[in-house]
């Protein structure tokens, strides 16, 4: 490996491969030179050859070429583990050599914000009050905050008759900005190798003794051993005036109002940004995380599932602040979502990581996917054109050998000659990657074994496929279960007291058997007391719930991941040295239905838990603790639907779950033949479980209307409609105002309603 060369330096080198650079276990590698544009701190583009990204020896990115434009919005698709995460924090940490010193990059974070939210809550604690929504939100903007606490210091100072004083606050200013530069002087050093690894050591020596030097200044100003600089007052104005010039730039003075407006959007009352952070609970702590980042101005913003906890009007309004909000148009965005209708309306660019690869693609995922689909039929075509083709020039070849060796033709000898050496030498792909025809000295510039290209289809990522066994029909006819009329009070708060406010009323629907029911609205408006309602453990105030006497109920809750989270690491299975077994899907398989007094065998287990995807080694060596999220909401589906009950109530089942096994789930629930009833705010997933839509139909609608040529002949399309006959679409329930109201038009009606009201809301805002 080449040593790096000093940026400026007058003798040019070549490019050579950066110094690693390390966090934790993630570690990544660059091929940068010195002439490069990513490595100047005036560039807000991010542009690297051969980036490697690896966690322990675990190589997640392979010699990839990282190319972020300024202020374009970016979708990064890939399956769970495929190592997106890894990539936008080894991003954000600066961690691939040759991001530049000066792009602000935010990446969500909602540790970090639990953290700084503790150190808030100790010293408001200590002051006798404390730290409400909209202040810790507003709090979040580090570099304002600190550009105030130094105006307010100096501003104190500056009022103050004591150059003592003055001087003191003066430099203790400085202290705190030399420490910035420190730490930042150190993750510089800690990222480069050679000679400007060397220059960037320098530069933090030469720092850790400015550091050492202003703290021993402070020391002696607190002990009143030194006298006042005479032109203190002037150095104490200069920083005044940097800092005033600062909050200037970051539109301080609308910082408030723009926190009050986005936690508007993300679904806040006045009330909740008035009250106690510390009373909020994790989900609306997450809220609160996610204002920050979109407060917070930057040059580069990475979200990672953003829309974890929201509900469709936070998601909406999200897609519109993200798209059209002039506080976002020249920022970067690097989006992950699982929430496809989310991402298809937000981004402009699509990043596929995939088999260790990045491919760009101007367009959402979805034309990305309708692209693909399309090349690949057409790739196939020529496939079949050319295997035709060349079966009739050899069978042409066979004819004119025999015809010539017959009469003793050499003419047709040699045309034989010439059709055979066409065939071994040139043949191939007759079209160029651009659809003109083929030619060899602007097509294959550079050295290859043959004069011709193949025709190259892309491996495609293994499917993933989920199978859910169908449950029995039920031996008497009747509904799943109808509610009638139903009213819910919420308890009284003391015992014997007076009962609590009506929280649902009016409550009716049904679902008979097969139904496919959806309820959807703003959270905290009842779609869970609802669920409780259905499952029993909650009794109406009023009204009446009948449930079919043979009614058996899977219940999918939104804690069903936490709680396979929480379970013991070890389970009660002992191994040959006679240490207990880690706890696994499998052994958490056996051990839950062993509870309730059934035997399942081990190969009835792997059985059901290979029909979502739990196969091998993952099932049965991989410990629960180190499951994805996805993988544990599999798990928790499977114990579900070993005995498939005649009705899946399921909650928020998509959350921690990608792309391609929500398509998957979706198919497996949209052919499942017991009733289901969803409660979801994806659209995308909606649209298939309980509409009865294809994700061929949607892809077809997005691609203008007009479904693909040949659809059949793409073996990547699944049997989206496999199950018999076709059903008619199921209920879809808006809850909201302390009842339910039918939703005919399915869930684009409900989407029109939400539209509609934040179009209100942004006028009455001017926006």
């Amino acid at each position: 490996m080449a040593p790096r060369s000093k940026s400026g330096s007058s003798t040019p080198k070549a490019s050579s491969k950066s110094k690693t650079a390390q966090t934790s276990a993630i570690t990544a590698t660059s091929q940068q030179s010195r002439f490069h544009s990513a490595t100047l701190d005036t560039n807000n583009e991010i542009d690297l050859q051969d980036v490697t990204i690896a966690i322990g020896e675990n190589e997640l990115l392979t010699g990839v070429h990282l190319r972020l434009k300024q202020g374009v919005r970016y979708g990064l698709v890939g399956r769970n583990g495929s190592g997106k995460s890894t990539l936008l924090t080894a991003v954000a940490d600066k961690l691939i050599p040759g991001i530049g010193a000066g792009i602000r990059i935010l990446l969500l974070s909602q540790v970090e914000d639990s953290e700084r939210a503790s150190k808030e809550e100790q010293a408001a604690g200590g002051q006798g009050r404390t730290v409400s929504v909209l202040e810790h939100v507003v709090r979040g903007d580090k570099e304002r905050l600190r550009a105030t606490e130094m105006v307010e210091a100096l501003t104190k100072c500056l009022e103050s008759p004591s150059l003592q004083q003055t001087q003191l606050v003066v430099h203790q200013v400085q202290l705190s900005q030399l420490r910035l530069s420190l730490v930042e002087a150190q993750k510089t050093a800690s990222r480069r190798s050679g000679q400007r690894g060397k220059d960037a050591r320098d530069e933090e020596i030469r720092l850790e003794k400015e550091v050492k030097d202003a703290e021993e200044r402070v020391t002696e100003d607190e002990a009143g051993n030194t006298e006042p600089d005479p032109e203190i007052a002037k150095v104490a104005m200069d920083l005044l005036s940097e800092a005033q010039l600062t909050l200037e730039l970051l539109d301080s003075a609308t910082t408030e109002s723009r926190a009050s407006s986005i936690l508007t959007g993300l679904g806040f009352t006045q009330e909740m940004m008035d009250s106690p952070y510390s009373t909020l609970s994790g989900g609306w702590r997450s809220r609160c995380s996610l204002a920050v980042s979109l407060l917070v101005k930057c040059d580069l913003l990475l979200l990672d599932e953003p829309t974890n906890f929201l509900d469709l009007e936070a998601i909406i309004w999200l897609e519109h602040f993200l798209s059209s909000s002039p506080t976002t148009a020249e920022q970067t965005l690097v989006l992950i979502s699982h929430d496809q209708e989310f991402l298809n309306n937000t981004v402009e660019e699509t990043i596929v990581l995939r088999h260790k690869g990045l491919k760009y693609f101007e367009g959402t995922p979805r034309a990305f996917e309708i692209e693909e689909r399309k090349e690949r039929r057409r790739k196939g075509r020529q496939v079949e054109a050319l295997e035709k083709k060349r079966e009739h020039i050899e069978k042409s070849i066979q004819s004119g050998m025999a015809s010539a060796k017959k009469t003793g033709d050499e003419n047709r000898q040699r045309m034989v000659k010439s059709r055979q050496k066409k065939l071994d030498e040139r043949w191939g792909a007759e079209v160029s990657a651009k659809g003109t025809r083929f030619k060899l000295n602007r097509d294959m510039v550079g050295f290859f074994n043959t004069n011709r290209l193949g025709v190259e289809m892309e491996q495609l990522e293994s499917r993933i496929r989920i199978s859910i066994p169908q449950p029995s029909k039920l031996r008497t006819l009747g509904d799943l279960i109808h509610f009638e009329n139903v009213e819910y009070r919420f308890p009284p708060k003391r015992k014997g007291g007076k009962p609590g406010d009506v929280f649902l009323k009016g409550v009716s629907f049904t679902v008979d058997q097969g139904g496919k029911l959806a309820l959807i609205g703003a959270n905290g408006q009842g779609k869970s007391t609802i669920a409780k309602l259905i499952l029993g453990t909650l009794q109406p105030s009023s009204g009446t719930i009948t449930r079919h006497p043979l009614l058996t109920i899977g219940y999918f809750s939104q804690h069903s991941v936490e709680e396979l989270s929480s379970l013991p690491l070890l389970s009660n299975l002992s191994l040959e040295d006679g240490t207990r077994a880690p706890t696994t899907a499998l052994s958490h398989f056996v051990q839950h239905f062993e509870e309730k007094g059934e035997k399942v065998t081990e190969q009835e287990a792997r059985a059901c838990l290979g029909s979502f995807g739990l196969q091998g080694k993952i099932a049965s060596e991989t410990p629960l603790g180190k499951l994805s999220g996805g993988q544990k909401v599999r798990l928790a589906l499977a114990l579900l639907v070993f005995h498939p009950p005649a009705l899946l109530l399921l909650d928020e089942v998509t959350t921690h779950v990608d792309a391609p096994t929500i398509e998957s789930l979706a198919k497996a629930l949209k052919n499942y033949e017991g009733g289901i009833i969803l409660v979801t705010h994806d659209r995308y997933f909606s649209r298939i479980v309980v509409e009865g839509s294809s994700p061929r139909q949607i892809l077809a609608e997005a691609d203008d209307g007009t479904p693909d040529e040949d659809s059949g002949s793409d073996s990547s399309i699944d049997e989206d409609d496999s199950g018999e006959g076709k059903k008619p679409p199921g209920q879809t329930w808006r809850v909201g105002a302390g009842t339910i109201k039918k939703m005919d038009k399915g869930m684009a009606q409900y989407v029109g309603i939400v539209e509609r009201k934040l179009e209100k809301r942004r006028k009455a805002e001017g926006l």
